[in-house]
């Protein structure tokens, strides 16, 4: 069972803009993938500011800068809590950054987005405080200031790490299901979702999942015409 962490830091801007759609930034070495958000409410810590829950013309709007890589050498648990009772939820357990491969992506694709806030297009994004100093107005933890200090790079992956809902590995072909996609030992069920990846897209998987739907659905069309 496994699940693509996700980095990266919310920035509070001094101006309204209009919500969009993610943006892929870049594309890194190991497979790091970087994207923008704008958008009035932050994804990378709970809302628990009271002001961001009521929709009125103050609500801020957020630069979102967030990334994740497709490979996750970090492997978690997935296994039921009760052997009767399937309305009680498995207890799962992703485990991230127990691998130091993976701590050392989200160093990597952490150093790049503070590479991107270095750039003049940046600037326009800060706030100027009460002595007349700009920098980015954070939300959560902010960016550690030497970017070069790996200790505090990953201690800043650690403290900010998060799920991009891109859950995989519980039902793995091979395993839990055939080629086919069949379950195991089941005659007439089948399993197609992300459970069956051995190893999420890089992006939101949402195209390939529709892709193999029809694949599946396809075959099984097939399977049933031959029968007749």
């Amino acid at each position: 069972m496994s699940d693509n962490p996700r980095f990266g830091t919310n920035i509070i801007l001094p101006f309204p803009v209009l919500p969009s759609s993610v943006k892929v930034v870049g594309i890194l070495q190991d497979n790091i993938y970087i994207q923008s958000i704008a958008s009035p409410f932050p994804i990378l810590v709970p809302p628990i500011f009271s002001f961001l829950t009521q929709v009125t013309s103050i609500t801020p709007t957020f630069a979102i800068f967030v990334g994740k890589f497709s490979e996750v050498h970090s492997e978690g648990s997935l296994r039921l809590n009760s052997s009767t009772n399937v309305k009680r939820s498995p207890i799962v357990r992703f485990n991230y950054y127990s691998h130091p491969d993976d701590l050392g992506r989200c160093v990597k694709g952490v150093r790049k987005i503070g590479d991107l806030l270095k750039t003049k297009t940046m600037e326009k994004i800060k706030t100027q405080n009460l002595e007349g100093n700009k920098g980015f107005e954070f939300l959560g933890v902010p960016l550690p200031e030497n970017l070069g200090n790996v200790s505090a790079v990953e201690e800043y992956c650690k403290k900010t790490e998060s799920t991009y809902w891109h859950y995989h590995g519980g039902c793995v072909v091979g395993k839990v299901v055939d080629g086919n996609y069949k379950v195991i030992g089941i005659k007439n069920l089948r399993i197609v979702d992300g459970s069956t990846f051995s190893e999420s897209p890089g992006t939101n998987p949402m195209a390939t999942l529709m892709m193999l739907g029809r694949y599946v659905g396809l075959k099984v069309l097939q399977e049933r015409l031959n029968l007749n």
